[in-house]
């Protein structure tokens, strides 16, 4: 439900904030004035919990779970199953079949990321999202990180703040 999809932005907005500002090494003066020193502009602090951030986040995590090509269409039929058990709309099971059949493009997802605090926030999504057990998620995930112009440290941060193994 939407309260239950607010506390998830919520907690990838603060895993996606927190990083950036423990990443930073010594921001500009410029930067501790912009949302209180995280280096952030306030309407991309409002941006991480739109309609359409929540939709990214979606996009993000399915794309991640694709990374390894493990997802079947039996696995695309249980996560349907599951998502009409819990309340979501037609137009919801829709858009989730629709990305999980759609081709990984990371380059199409990172775009669509607005500023580094959303491009932090759909890295963290990324990595809630899968286990990083294979190559190919490894380098799916350093393709992304290189796509939303994520730096080491941010990445690092992430990593490390969700419990992630490095890729």
């Amino acid at each position: 439900g939407g309260a239950a999809r607010g506390g998830a932005l919520a907690v990838l907005g603060t895993l996606a904030l927190t990083a950036l500002r423990n990443a930073q090494a010594r921001p500009s003066a410029q930067q501790q004035a912009d949302a209180g020193g995280l280096g952030v502009e306030p309407h991309e602090i409002t941006a991480l919990a739109s309609p359409a951030a929540e939709k990214l986040m979606v996009r993000a995590m399915i794309s991640a779970a694709k990374a390894d090509g493990q997802v079947d269409q039996a696995e695309m039929q249980k996560i349907a199953g599951k998502i009409g058990d819990d309340g979501v709309t037609a137009e919801e099971k829709a858009f989730v079949m629709s990305e999980l059949a759609a081709p990984v493009d990371i380059d199409a997802l990172a775009a669509e990321a607005r500023g580094p605090a959303q491009a932090a926030e759909v890295y963290a999504a990324s990595l809630i999202a899968i286990d990083i057990d294979s190559e190919a998620e490894r380098a799916y995930l350093r393709r992304l990180a290189d796509a939303l112009r994520l730096d080491p440290a941010t990445v690092a941060q992430l990593h490390q703040m969700t419990g992630a193994p490095a890729a």
